[in-house]
């Protein structure tokens, strides 16, 4: 298989190294319409969340076999690669295809069974195929991988539990020892992580507030039980507060150390970073009577990861990893079902024309019938043909549609 990822996340790479490949929407699409102009390949997809960022691409040239997809991705962010090569993972063909099945339904997140991680996936796809980058073999793989992690959650990891991190930061602060009922909680940041951890405050009981921009204010989505303040704000509010949440997609701190600092009064204060990269600068850290969380705290959230349920998810995702290398192996022959399909369309038509000469049809409508039924026919034997993938061996493909090929050319 002619497929090729590299991925940089939490197992491997620290949060500062992570915050440096982190890609906005913008920069995504740039760089899937920049992927189109790379030699060899034909398709693209990136993967870029809180944890992980993941250069995927396809390829069926000669030239695809010496493309290095961490050279692709670092010369994307303009980073030399020998700087970070330790802390990406690369994987191609089967490995690569077993990979995205597993993460697709959060097996390989830092929370395990992510439930958001089904939704980032199926965006990735959104953003490549929006921006022409997508081809049949990353569309078919990623839509794959979608279904069966589907099928994962429904049967193996139990949906009426939250894994997102929101609920995570709420397992973190229990862990901790850090209260929130009755506490004053500020969540910078109105995007869906921002909402879901504000959502996930008010639940424990604390008096939540979120900042929001102005020029945001008519489209925004406020969780129940929030009150809002402007987002220009953040800082005079901080010396009312005992939680600070931030999770936005700023490339700049949204809290800085140096005037953070101007509005801390004595007390205990506790800051959580949810995002990539980080919106609070760290040295925050260092302050008195301040204790700061960011996604690499969640590292020891992760025991949870139950074997049992990883491979009851990998038995049921392996009939979807034979499914796709089916249809993998099949393409090749794809052109010799279309001529079959062709033919015997044609010929079902002709051996009709007489009957529908029978009927009070004018020559432009028998006309339209017949490309009807030749098209019915062409459909019913395609479905025919590609049926043999999951009825015979691979072997098998070549020599019996080649046969069907010479019965269809003599069928005249």
């Amino acid at each position: 298989m002619k497929i090729k990822m590299a991925g940089i996340d939490y197992q491997k790479a620290p949060v500062q190294v992570r915050e440096r490949f982190s890609m906005t929407a913008s920069m995504v699409e740039r760089a899937l319409r920049e992927s189109r102009q790379t030699e060899g390949v034909t398709g693209c997809v990136i993967i870029s969340t809180c944890n992980r960022t993941e250069y995927w691409i396809s390829g069926e040239e000669d030239a695809f076999e010496g493309l290095d997809a961490v050279a692709l991705l670092c010369k994307e962010k303009e980073l030399e690669v020998s700087d970070y090569t330790e802390y990406f993972t690369k994987r191609e063909g089967r490995e690569a295809v077993h990979y995205l099945m597993e993460l697709s339904c959060g097996l390989k997140s830092q929370i395990f069974g992510d439930d958001q991680i089904i939704t980032q996936v199926k965006r990735a796809v959104d953003a490549a195929r929006e921006q022409g980058a997508l081809d049949s073999v990353l569309e078919t793989l990623f839509r794959t991988a979608i279904t069966g992690a589907k099928k994962v959650k429904s049967r193996v990891l139990l949906t009426n539990v939250d894994r997102s991190v929101a609920s995570a930061m709420g397992e973190l602060l229990e862990r901790e020892k850090i209260p929130v009922s009755g506490k004053r909680c500020l969540v910078i940041g109105n995007g869906e992580i921002g909402r879901l951890a504000a959502a996930e405050l008010v639940r424990a009981g604390g008096e939540v507030f979120m900042t929001l921009r102005q020029y945001k204010a008519k489209e925004a989505v406020i969780p129940a039980g929030c009150r809002v303040i402007d987002y220009s704000g953040r800082y005079e509010a901080l010396s009312q507060m005992d939680l600070v949440v931030s999770a936005t997609v700023s490339p700049h701190y949204t809290l800085s150390a140096e005037r953070t600092a101007q509005y801390l009064k004595d007390g205990k204060k506790t800051f959580i970073d949810l995002a990539i990269p980080r919106d609070i600068e760290p040295e925050i850290k260092d302050m008195p009577g301040v204790r700061l969380f960011d996604m690499d705290s969640f590292d020891l959230l992760k025991s949870e990861g139950d074997l049992r349920q990883t491979a009851l998810a990998d038995e049921i995702l392996r009939k979807y990893e034979l499914e796709y290398e089916q249809w993998y192996e099949f393409r090749q022959y794809v052109p010799v079902v279309k001529k079959i399909s062709k033919l015997a369309g044609e010929d079902t038509a002709a051996r009709l024309k007489k009957q529908l000469k029978q009927y009070s049809l004018k020559r432009e409508e028998q006309e339209m019938v017949s490309q009807a039924i030749a098209q019915a026919a062409a459909r019913v034997v395609a479905k025919l043909c590609y049926g043999l993938r999951e009825e015979m061996e691979p072997q098998e493909w070549g020599p019996c549609l080649e046969g069907l090929l010479r019965s269809a050319k003599e069928l005249k």
